[in-house]
């Protein structure tokens, strides 16, 4: 038991700080925040079987509705835990999974334990997964469709533990995917890794077996959660005015409607889900743009609730807000990165895998050029656990062995400790008297 504390402590501190900070005010505030408006009312659509109608894919809603199920959970006065738990428990999950995919990627333990320290204590990502909100969901699916690659890359070639772990791999990029189509960049980095197995050794039969995986398979998962999807919903709701009149006769149920096949509603959802997301015009005094994202600028306003009487009034207030320790730390990564890259003495010393984070940290970043589209900081969190990743890359090749790394090292996971902490009642929505408080208006009005 000794040894096992001794060579499993970081993982078992991860698991314990996640949960805890995760779990910490879960119930509060008891008011739907933000999002929460919608997303409950999609789940609680499953349970009264109304048809709704979302601009993202169900599974995210699905899988609340399915962990509500377990308890045989539904009423109108529906607690707030029982849709918030399952986001939380997602979260503390994904800070163990970048500490194993770090060491994947061949790093040392101290990278890892860096690497999800960040993660840990990142007061964006904590506030996006305590409520009743997706992109946790896409982000744990994601990153662990990129740490079952490195499994994928690692085996024999041609292998059935090749073929399994692409496997693994591509139906986690889907499901990151059917959370959110923003999760089609990690089937980008699917598709990079296909072709660099199918150059490194060219077999044909390898070739169209890994092709066969990461179409095929894919897109059967897709499919299948849309026909749970339809096979819950099979009454009259408020998302019947999104679809064709076809749709709409046949869920009534009218005699004579026209009888659509499965793949009929899958493909003309999947057109109005396009459709409506090219076409939004909608914004929000929240909105920004992608380049403001790297800087942590413009947070979001998620809930306020004054409470007391003057003079000691008190005022509680929910940001969306990053950890500028881990947020600005993590750009300066990706420019020293790009930095280094072209001088060869640098070169060397970095793993290749940062080819493919540098990718990963781009591609989630600069589609949003081209949206144009209502978006929000949280559309950043991909890339920024990519610049995290990149990160600990950098750690382990220049910093890990210098002398005093030691203090650098615990210094700065320190300095993001008190950053996270400082924070915090901004992560909490903790009350505060409005004389603290006008600290923290000033604090996000230099972000804003």
């Amino acid at each position: 038991m000794k040894k096992f504390l001794k060579n499993n402590w970081q993982p078992l501190v991860l698991a314990v700080l996640s949960f805890l900070t995760r779990f910490l005010f879960l119930t509060h505030p008891s008011d739907l925040v933000f999002d929460e408006v919608y997303f409950q009312e999609f789940v609680k659509s499953y349970f009264s079987g109304q048809y709704y109608f979302d601009i993202h894919p169900p599974l995210g809603k699905l899988m609340i509705y399915f962990f509500a199920s377990i308890f045989n959970f539904y009423n109108k006065n529906a607690d707030v835990l029982i849709f918030r738990f399952l986001p939380a428990f997602f979260s503390s999950l994904f800070v163990l999974l970048i500490y194993y995919l770090i060491l994947k990627m061949g790093l040392s333990k101290k990278a890892a334990f860096l690497g999800a320290a960040l993660v840990l204590l990142d007061n964006a990502v904590l506030v996006q997964s305590k409520f009743t909100l997706l992109d946790i969901f896409l982000l744990f699916f994601g990153f662990l469709s990129l740490y079952f690659l490195l499994w994928f890359k690692g085996a024999p070639a041609g292998s059935k533990k090749a073929y399994f772990f692409l496997a693994l791999s591509a139906i986690s990029a889907c499901l990151s995917f059917a959370i959110k189509w923003t999760g089609l960049s990690f089937f980008a980095i699917v598709g990079l890794f296909f072709l660099f197995d199918t150059f490194k050794k060219f077999d044909l039969k390898r070739v169209i077996i890994n092709l066969l995986i990461i179409t095929v398979l894919p897109f059967l998962v897709y499919y299948s959660i849309f026909a749970i999807h339809f096979s819950l919903l099979t009454k009259s709701g408020p998302g019947d005015a999104y679809m064709s009149s076809a749709f709409q006769q046949m869920i009534v149920g009218k005699n004579g409607a026209p009888k659509l096949t499965l793949w009929e509603k899958f493909a003309e959802l999947n057109q109005k889900m396009y459709f409506y997301n090219s076409t939004l015009t909608a914004t929000h005094p929240y909105g920004s743009k992608w380049y403001q994202w790297p800087l942590d600028k413009r947070p979001i306003w998620y809930w306020t609730e004054p409470t007391g009487q003057a003079p000691e009034s008190e005022i509680s207030n929910v940001y969306l807000v990053g950890n500028p320790a881990v947020w600005w730390m993590a750009l300066l990564g990706v420019v020293a990165s790009i930095i280094i890259l072209p001088f060869n003495f640098l070169r060397k010393k970095i793993p290749r895998i940062i080819y493919i984070l540098i990718l990963g940290y781009f591609i989630n970043l600069l589609p949003f050029i081209f949206i144009s589209r209502v978006a929000f900081l949280y559309h950043y969190f991909s890339s920024l656990i990519f610049g995290i990743l990149i990160l600990a890359v950098l750690y382990d090749a220049f910093l890990k062995n210098m002398k005093n790394s030691f203090i650098f090292y615990w210094g700065y996971i320190c300095l993001v400790f008190l950053c996270f902490l400082l924070i915090s009642p901004l992560t909490y929505g903790l009350p505060m008297v409005s004389g603290i408080s006008h600290y923290y208006d000033s604090f996000i009005k230099f972000l804003l």
